[in-house]
């Protein structure tokens, strides 16, 4: 089922690619994507961090929207993974926020994958406390905190 997903959202014109990441920043599924999945764990630290650091201040994210390497990306956060969609241009980013909510729901019904899931699971501070933070990352926090 998380297959047929990710192919359903790369089918919309203006996608490039597609991927799911547990909140421990392990790539659960891609598609379409050019990118090293050491690449796309590096930009999920990151990701994972940021919605860390704002839930730390008391701040719910459950979406973000960013510009990184000529791609316009939007993710979708849930409790224990990120659907993150690379897009083309963003004018398609209304379409593909409707999308990953209808997707973000089917994946948090798919019992296969929630069990899945489970031994996956990691708090929000987790991607704080992991491994050192870089100069970019204090400062978020300085500014934040």
């Amino acid at each position: 089922m998380v297959k047929k997903l990710l192919k359903d959202i790369t089918e919309i014109d203006g996608v490039s690619g597609v991927f799911i990441v547990s909140n421990r920043a392990e790539i659960i599924s891609k598609t379409g994507l050019e990118f090293s999945d050491k690449q796309l764990s590096a930009l999920s630290t990151y990701i994972l961090r940021i919605i860390a650091a704002l839930h730390i201040k008391g701040k719910k994210t459950t979406e973000l929207e960013f510009y990184w390497q000529n791609k316009y990306i939007i993710c979708k956060s849930s409790d224990q993974f990120l659907v993150v969609v690379f897009c083309n241009t963003p004018h398609i980013l209304a379409v593909i926020r409707i999308t990953l909510n209808v997707t973000t729901a089917k994946l948090l019904e798919d019992k296969k994958f929630t069990k899945w899931l489970k031994s996956h699971i990691a708090g929000k501070e987790f991607m704080l406390r992991k491994g050192s933070l870089d100069t970019a990352e204090e400062r978020l926090l300085e500014y934040i905190t």
